[in-house]
């Protein structure tokens, strides 16, 4: 390791001969120990003096010191002294930054063996933060999952879903390539419940249209693992994620896999020889679709909420301190606690609601009742249809209840209207309390901003659901409902990251302020310096210590061939004329001194 205490000890240790070489140049071989002595203490004073003096041009510190015998020393070359004291003079501003950098580094010398255990601890594998490019391949992720799932309800809503009877993750990649392989697949869906029980008239063109859409969404489905888990292991690799995010980054991968299985296991249920029976309807258990649809919605909700976490952490430690801390701070009032909370509970009630929304498109629930508000007679139907003893299976009608509200289409339809008047209520109350005056004060501008958004998403949604029960579940406005509900829990979601405290920053904030009082010097300086080191890869203090190993082997060298070419040549060069032009009052001063 370079030494730290200038350029002098660096150039002795890299070439010990070269201090021998500048001897014998300058003419000072034949000088006595005490005559070398008294002029290392005339350099240092001088150095000092020009450590405290405002910085000149390199060429004006070229200095000529006139020792003892005139007849046997002159003039140093210009070319070592002009850089060895411009380096010196450099290390001890740089190192004089402040009153308080030496008691810093006195500090740091003290108890750096106190902290020496926890600074090997530190070092990790992985980056404290996560990069701003793993967050934007996140929220991109997050896109293509919120475009399969609006084209999963179109595959739904075009009954396409069971017109591919196999489940090959490989080799089902390829489409039919020939007329035979089209036969072939017909022949297959021909067999199905849903062939013989609906589609007995359908012919192979009108096959085809189904088969690609629900091809599709297979395909699809692939490339969302593949685009998730490629570039994840990439981005593990080169160090571009945190410990955390890497461990929730498999999480999401294995959840990934965990929906092909649902996928095909939803399919599979509509491919069952129990649905031939006569009253049977062939269709995929709505049990299985919403479990579908919900960890489709999972899925999606992570990839988004750590992008954004990603983002909101980078932006504050790339921030101010001062502007920072204020951020903290203002997020960590407690008067924002029962505003965070009911963002909570207006998440999970929105994700309820979209899934009682999945219960209704498997039992096909919105083509009856297609009136609003009303449901027939009244606001509800008759009780005798809500609670049907048809849809009990326990000899003692213990399930009675549950049955009826997974299972009875028209109470599913009511459910699904109860909540969703719930979740418009809640976003109502949700803006009220917003714009009270105690709110007004402690809520930030960005949140105030994302409740007028969670407002307009609300009545949008609403529109839509009214609108598509009122029109007979039309697939347009059925699939634009959908959408509207992920859009809605997006905008939920956007609103609690604006309110929520980032503990990871916070802590990495925490660890850079005890960085800081190690290092010295001023604080916004150094967290620059530490965000530099981190973008390259490198633990804080390392990337210049880095770069001085790089570059003094080769200043060194440098000076190695200026030396070598000097010691033969420099007598002969020097002539009396020379001489004279160094002026002598820089002489006369250094001797005053």
């Amino acid at each position: 390791m370079l030494p730290a205490n200038g350029f002098s000890r660096a150039l002795r240790e890299a070439a010990p001969g070269l201090s021998r070489r500048f001897f014998e140049c300058s003419g000072r071989r034949n000088a006595s120990q005490v005559g070398i002595a008294r002029e290392q203490s005339i350099l240092n004073r001088q150095t000092r003096k020009l450590s405290a003096a405002p910085t000149k041009p390199a060429n004006s510190l070229c200095t000529t010191t006139k020792l003892f015998s005139p007849s046997t020393y002159y003039t140093c070359p210009p070319f070592p002294t002009r850089y060895f004291r411009a380096f010196t003079q450099s290390t001890r501003a740089r190192n004089t930054t402040s009153p308080e950098a030496g008691d810093r580094t006195s500090a740091h010398r003290q108890d750096s063996g106190r902290h020496g255990d926890a600074t090997k601890s530190r070092k990790s594998f992985f980056p404290d933060a996560s990069s701003n490019t793993v967050a934007y391949w996140l929220l991109g992720s997050a896109a293509s999952v919120f475009g399969i799932v609006v084209f999963g309800g179109l595959t739904r809503l075009t009954e396409s879903g069971l017109s591919i009877t196999e489940w090959k993750p490989v080799t089902g990649s390829l489409p039919p390539m020939s007329e035979a392989d089209w036969e072939s697949e017909f022949t297959k869906y021909r067999s199905s419940p849903e062939f013989k029980m609906l589609n007995s008239r359908m012919t192979l063109d009108e096959f085809k249209s189904i088969y690609w859409m629900e091809w599709i969404h297979r395909i699809w489905g692939r490339f969302v693992g593949l685009s998730f888990v490629l570039p994840a292991a990439y981005f593990v690799a080169r160090k571009h994620v945190s410990r955390p995010m890497a461990a929730r980054l498999l999480g999401i991968a294995g959840l990934i896999g965990f929906q092909g299985f649902l996928g095909w296991w939803m399919v599979k249920s509509g491919l069952k020889d129990d649905l031939f029976a006569p009253g049977s309807h062939p269709r995929v258990s709505q049990y299985r679709l919403t479990a579908h649809l919900g960890a489709a919605f999972i899925c999606y909700l992570a990839m988004f909420w750590n992008g954004l976490d990603i983002l909101r952490t980078n932006k504050l430690l790339r921030a101010t301190p001062d502007a920072a801390n204020a951020t903290l701070n203002a997020l960590k009032n407690p008067a924002l606690r029962p505003f965070k909370r009911y963002v909570s509970f207006l998440a999970g009630l929105v994700f309820i609601t979209a899934m009682s929304g999945g219960l209704v498109a498997g039992l096909d629930a919105g083509l009856i009742y297609n009136e609003f508000p009303y449901m027939g007679l009244g606001l509800t139907p008759p009780k005798s249809e809500l609670w049907d003893k048809f849809y009990s299976r326990a000899a003692d009608n213990s399930d009675l209840w549950w049955r009826n509200m997974l299972e009875n289409p028209s109470l599913v339809q009511l459910d699904h209207r109860i909540l969703a008047t719930t979740t418009f209520t809640a976003v109502m109350a949700l803006w009220a309390f917003a714009r009270s005056g105690a709110m007004q004060k402690v809520l930030p501008r960005a949140a105030q901003r994302g409740v007028h958004g969670v407002v307009g998403f609300v009545f949008l949604q609403v529109t839509l659901g009214i609108t598509t029960l009122l029109y007979l579940v039309p697939t347009g406005l059925a699939s634009a409902h959908q959408a509207g509900s992920l859009a809605l829990l997006t905008w939920t979601i956007v609103l609690g990251s604006r309110v929520w405290f980032p503990t990871q920053a916070a802590r990495i904030l925490a660890q850079r302020t005890t960085t800081h009082a190690h290092l010295g010097g001023n604080i916004t300086q150094n967290a620059t310096r530490v965000l530099k080191a981190e973008s390259n890869g490198l633990p804080p203090g390392r990337s210049a210590s880095l770069a001085t190993a790089g570059i003094m082997p080769i200043v060194t060298a440098v000076g190695l061939i200026f030396s070598a070419g000097a010691e033969g040549t420099l007598r002969d060069q020097l002539s009396k004329r020379d001489l004279e032009k160094c002026p002598s009052s820089r002489t006369k001063q250094v001797r005053s001194e």
